[in-house]
């Protein structure tokens, strides 16, 4: 029995000193690898261990040396060395902290990934680089990951991205990398938040991608998620937003079809709390069995999606709001400006409505959008409208890029007898870009309103206003006046 604790004792021993022989290998390791020596310190060192990466942007540029305790007791201190490459990284403006699981009401969850590794040191430089560290300096950590951090890890802004500013009373925890949601599906991000100058509330700005920026009009509730709590106790509670308890998001709804598209800089006042509102159901047409058929590629026919909106004043009733969506065929004039051909029955009110006595209505708040399919939304005034009664209308786009591209004249029929074949109808989706060619005879007014009607690799008209249960009637081209026209 003596022998063997003897032994457990000399192999107990002997272990000590293989590590402290490795230990001081290690440390010599450190003394002699190049690099640059620095001190952090910390309130505390939340867990932190001699060995522990250190990392800048997740990837892996140093090491912990070792931890200690300040002179006066007040600071945990930490000794880095740094790599070539974080060496590089490293300036006198940079912050460092130690990342460890945090879990807030008001920044939500980060560095879960030390739950199942050890903390790590991390630190970020911004985008005006100060001096450079030199060897041995003592810096002062950040206690938690600085809200810009954030902003980096995000997805590059697309062209065609709405940017927003959503202006809320109060920041219930958002912060840059937030969801934005509509219908539970996330349709953007937070890109940044602050507090107004005014002091009176908080400024957000919004991120919506291009290929959901028509979610977004005019009409459009936001507001940030919060858990809510609904009910009785003998009816039950319901919770809502229960997802936002550790993550909040920014929130909104709008009915499909309500407002017109907005422009990027739109700004909008959040509500304050969540509206009772539900989601509408999957409307009957999106059932319909649609046969497939790709657009063409290399197809240079561009189809833009208007959105309109205007208020008929009534004197003896309530005030009618009037919405529509549809197509037009954007194309530049001789003299260079953009032009969009379109149903006149789309984009002016006065044409389809009258007052109570059958006279012209008085159209009050007319508003004109169109998104191209590049995802830019323009506001766009109707320059023209065919005397004859004609249901067909010109627009000018305000602000047109300069190298915006429309449509060939080549593909233009404006005179002379038009060409022999099927007739299919062009138009542009929710999101702008180009649906597949539609059989004339199976088309519904509804879907290829102001759309271009095609004989062959030509268009010969516009889809005027629809008639129930009847096919698209047809507006040609060569009623637009020639000033109107390409060269």
């Amino acid at each position: 029995m003596h022998r063997l604790r003897y032994v457990i004792g000399l192999l107990t021993l002997v272990a000590a000193v293989v590590a402290a022989i490795q230990v001081v290998k290690v440390l010599r390791q450190l003394d002699e690898r190049p690099g640059l020596k620095l001190q952090v310190e910390f309130r505390e060192a939340r867990g932190l261990r001699s060995g522990a990466n250190v990392r800048y942007r997740g990837v892996n540029v140093g090491v912990v040396r070792s931890i200690g305790i300040s002179q006066d007791g007040s600071k945990a201190v930490v000794q880095l060395l740094l790599d070539p490459p974080g060496v590089a990284q490293a300036c006198v403006n940079s912050s460092f902290w130690i990342v460890t699981p945090r879990f807030s009401g008001l920044d939500g969850a980060s560095g879960l990934d030390t739950l199942v590794r050890d903390s790590y040191v991390a630190f970020q430089t911004p985008a005006e680089r100060g001096s450079p560290l030199v060897d041995g300096s003592l810096l002062s950590g950040k206690e938690r990951p600085p809200l810009s951090e954030e902003v980096e890890s995000l997805e590059d802004i697309d062209h065609g991205d709405l940017l927003m500013t959503l202006l809320v009373p109060e920041n219930h925890g958002l912060k840059p990398g937030s969801a934005v949601i509509f219908r539970g599906m996330k349709t953007g991000d937070v890109r940044r938040v602050g507090l107004a100058a005014s002091g009176t509330h908080v400024e957000v700005t919004l991120r919506i991608a291009r290929a959901h920026r028509q979610t977004v009009t005019d009409k459009t509730s936001f507001w940030v998620a919060r858990p809510y709590v609904s009910g009785a106790l003998f009816s039950g509670f319901t919770v809502t937003d229960v997802t936002s308890l550790l993550t909040p998001f920014v929130s909104y709804y709008g009915e499909p079809g309500k407002g017109v598209l907005v422009q990027d800089g739109y700004r909008a006042a959040a509500l304050a709390a969540r509206p009772s509102i539900e989601a509408a159901a999957v409307p009957a047409e999106a059932l319909r069995q649609v046969p497939r058929v790709a657009v063409p590629k290399g197809d240079d026919l561009v189809l833009v999606r208007i959105a309109y909106a205007a208020i008929e004043r009534d004197t003896w009733s309530a005030d009618d709001p009037i919405q529509r969506q549809g197509s037009g065929v954007l194309f530049l004039d001789r003299s260079g400006r953009a032009v969009v051909v379109t149903a006149r029955s789309l984009v002016d009110a006065s044409f389809t409505e009258t007052d109570a006595f059958g006279g012209a209505p008085d159209i009050d708040g007319e508003q004109i959008k169109v998104l191209l399919g590049s995802g830019t939304v323009l506001r766009a005034g109707r320059v023209w409208v065919d005397p004859g009664g004609k249901d067909l209308a010109a627009l000018v786009l305000e602000d047109a890029p300069p190298d915006l591209v429309g449509t060939p004249t080549a593909r233009l029929h404006f005179a002379g007898a038009p060409p022999e074949g099927e007739r299919t109808i062009r138009a542009a989706g929710p999101d702008g870009a180009p649906l597949p060619a539609i059989d004339a005879a199976r088309a519904t007014g509804s879907d290829v309103h102001g759309g271009a009607t095609t004989v062959g690799d030509r268009v010969v008209g516009i889809v005027a206003l629809p008639t129930e249960g009847a096919a698209p009637t047809i507006v040609a081209l060569e009623l637009l006046p020639a000033d109107l026209r390409p060269q």
